[in-house]
């Protein structure tokens, strides 16, 4: 665990990366909810955000290869209307449209997210070998969430632009099975 102290004595940042935490402690929770701005707990193993409600003051959140998908968003009781930056990269986010809503409903001011990694983000981190859809379905994927997040300015790795006529790209969905993706089309 590490503590970042800021000029006054107080740790605003706790990075937890690599502690095979399934859950937040409690003592972690009691002593760092009131303080932390910043918290990375990439490359653990959550399978509980509950703790997350007492953490008013965080603005920035990485969970990072979590292997997180939508029934731990499921487990956020309270909207942090606070946080600004959030990075979900390399997780197992499946359903493109329920992850929109999860995010919004409890993480409805970000301004930076990030989904690289993900089955429902169509970034060629996890296509092989490189395919010619990618850039079409990349554009229906960032203007829905786009459109889903007003104050959103970043997305993965650039500036949101609302431009696209996004009712007229298809929903794919993204399935990684044994190490291969399959997408399949609905119109």
């Amino acid at each position: 665990m590490e503590e970042l102290f800021d000029d006054d004595g107080y740790s605003d940042k706790l990075i937890l990366v690599q502690q095979n935490l399934r859950t937040m402690p409690t003592q972690i929770v009691q002593r760092y909810a009131d303080s932390a701005e910043h918290l990375d707990l990439s490359h653990n193993c959550l399978k509980d955000l509950s703790w997350l409600a007492e953490f008013e003051q965080l603005r920035y959140l990485v969970l990072d290869s979590n292997r997180l998908h939508e029934s731990q968003l499921r487990t956020v009781k309270t909207p942090l209307p606070q946080l600004e930056v959030l990075m979900l990269n390399k997780n197992e986010f499946r359903d493109l449209r329920t992850t929109i809503m999860l995010i919004r409903r409890h993480f409805p001011n970000l301004q930076y997210l990030s989904l690289h990694g993900n089955p429902i983000c169509p970034d060629g981190l996890n296509l092989q070998p490189f395919s010619s859809y990618l850039q079409y379905d990349y554009k229906y994927y960032s203007n829905l969430i786009a459109q889903s997040f007003s104050k959103l300015k970043f997305l993965d790795h650039g500036l949101v632009q609302r431009t696209y006529d996004y009712e007229s790209f298809p929903t794919a969905n993204y399935d990684r099975t044994d190490n291969t993706l399959v997408k399949t089309t609905r119109l």
